[in-house]
């Protein structure tokens, strides 16, 4: 965990205005981060990335002149300690895998709160959490139905596979996106691929 001494440096890239300049006052007025710079789009988050050097970019998948898939896979190649916070109001299985391909650490609906992306900024640095680790307290009930979950179950199913009723699967399930700093099913499961726990 960093220091009030040791800002996480932050660069935030949305070509809406409100929305970025908004989350960098917010960011800004905790003490745990520094937005060192805001990007309009795709190409201004290469560059400024580039020279910055920040230790999280906050990417919005959709910009214009570069998306944010490519700016992140240029980002990743040229300077790979740069940890990318993809977002975007769109989190569909399909958006939420690419960015992951492109290189991004993370995906964050853009509907979430603010104390969420704040949370997910801090858990992106120093480090993230290394492939296969299990999250701290997940379970291994909570990892088996994220596991049906990834083979396209619904909770009906999983509680009739598992012998454990509807409510328990809804409870292992929201205790599991917590863990795994999900908002849905979708997000679960890919960062559950990501970190090696499921099977794509």
């Amino acid at each position: 965990m960093r220091t009030n001494a040791e800002p996480v440096e932050v660069l935030i890239a949305d070509d809406q205005t409100l929305f970025r300049t908004g989350l960098a006052r917010m960011l800004a007025s905790d003490p745990r981060i520094k937005v060192v710079g805001q990007a309009r789009d795709g190409q201004e988050a290469l560059d400024q990335g580039l020279v910055r050097k920040p230790n999280v970019i906050l990417m919005d998948v959709q910009m214009p002149k570069m998306t944010g898939f490519e700016a992140t896979r240029s980002l990743r190649r040229a300077v790979p300690a740069i940890q990318v916070l993809a977002m975007s109001a769109f989190s569909d299985r399909a958006t939420i895998r690419e960015a992951l391909a492109s290189g991004a650490k993370g995906f964050v609906d853009k509907n979430v709160t603010f104390e969420e992306i704040l949370q997910r900024i801090l858990d992106l640095s120093p480090k993230s959490r290394s492939k296969g680790i299990r999250p701290a307290g997940m379970t291994t009930r909570e990892l088996a139905i994220i596991k049906q979950v990834a083979g396209g179950l619904s909770n009906k199913q999983i509680a009739r596979r598992l012998g454990i009723s509807e409510k328990t699967v809804r409870n292992h399930l929201s205790a599991a996106f917590h863990k795994l700093r999900a908002s849905n099913r979708t997000e679960a499961v890919l960062n559950a691929m990501r970190m090696g726990l499921v099977s794509a």
